[in-house]
């Protein structure tokens, strides 16, 4: 049996913590105990195996291969972050999450050349490129006019851990209280300020509280439940009375999938990705950035248990036809394409 060698790029294997972070290490996990393939970790470091510890367990595995550099028997280098941050030389594959700098450019010309910099390698390096969903590969093709023959759509998927069950990890703050939940960062295109706005007027007394897993300055009112392990974000999702994605943009939504996964009502954001996550099992908004629509929504699906249970018994099915092993096989299908 011939053992597949491929490099990846492990610079951010531990650290990042968005859904990126997750996809791979998810990958790397089911790679890593197959008998054809062989992983080494590439680290900018004159110590790479002083990071070794750290990636064994973060992968759940007993010991794995970290390099400063690619082997030199290495068939394919693989960058999974969103660009190509490493320089390699020999053939080479990506995985593109979205291209968020593009779509919505930094003001400042350094910021936004730095920021749109390991696309544009990715772009002239990578003969093989998976995308998180077919909205991505359209808007890879639009920005950087990759070919289609280059371009792979690989759907993630969500952990075996969000499932259905008990919120027994809820914080204490939330026990007994309905809450909106959302999920990630505050950046532009997340368009969280808008949900916001839409929860104020639809929930003026507080009835149903606007809880969010990152701080936000501009929304003071929101109770904040910052980094939360993955037990008590299981827990947020199964606990919540809505967990709403309002992005205008995003390459896949990881959290839909995850609260879908946890069997809670999700209200999306009809717009980039999201329905191909979404499908029949969540309600949407239509015009995302309409306050009048979100808090019509909110209102709506808040005060309809018949319509809550209705999506909570939808989502798990829904969810179940993502799979990891699926995506780590499509994965590995695209790396081994980018051959010489």
């Amino acid at each position: 049996m011939s053992v597949f060698h491929v490099a990846v790029d492990a610079h951010d294997l531990i650290r990042d913590e968005r859904g990126i972070g997750r996809y791979v290490r998810a990958i790397l996990a089911r790679w890593i105990t197959r008998d054809d393939v062989h992983v080494s970790l590439i680290v900018r470091d004159p110590f790479p195996w002083r990071f070794a510890p750290a990636f064994a367990r973060a992968l759940g595995a007993a010991d794995v291969d970290v390099y400063s550099r690619v082997p030199r028997d290495a068939e394919v280098t693989w960058h999974p972050w969103n660009g190509t941050f490493t320089a390699t030389e020999g053939p080479a594959a990506a995985t593109i999450h979205d291209v968020v700098p593009f779509a919505f450019p930094d003001l400042d010309e350094r910021k936004r050349e730095s920021q749109q910099t390991p696309f544009r390698r990715t772009a002239t390096r990578a003969s093989a490129i998976a995308c998180d969903s077919l909205f991505t590969a359209h808007e890879v093709q639009r920005y950087l006019e990759i070919p289609t023959n280059r371009l792979h759509v690989v759907p993630l998927a969500a952990d075996d851990r969000f499932s259905p069950g008990d919120d027994d990890a809820l914080p204490a703050v939330l026990v007994g209280r309905p809450y909106v939940l959302y999920v990630g960062t505050h950046d532009e295109h997340k368009n969280s300020a808008t949900l916001a706005a839409a929860h104020r007027l639809a929930f003026p007394d507080d009835a149903v509280a606007l809880v969010f897993t990152r701080p936000n300055p501009v929304v003071p009112e929101a109770i904040v439940i910052a980094d939360a392990p993955d037990e008590q974000l299981v827990a947020l999702y199964r606990g919540a009375t809505i967990v709403a994605v309002p992005s205008i943009y995003e390459g896949f939504g990881l959290p839909a999938l995850e609260a879908m996964a946890c069997g809670a009502p999700v209200l999306l954001s009809r717009a980039a990705s999201l329905p191909e996550v979404g499908g029949d099992a969540v309600q949407y908004v239509d015009d995302p950035t309409s306050v009048h629509d979100w808090r019509a929504a909110l209102t709506a699906l808040a005060g309809d248990a018949a319509a809550r249970a209705e999506l909570a018994r939808r989502g798990p099915v829904r969810a179940a036809t993502f799979s990891w092993e699926r995506c780590a096989d499509l994965t590995l299908d695209v790396v081994k394409s980018a051959r010489a």
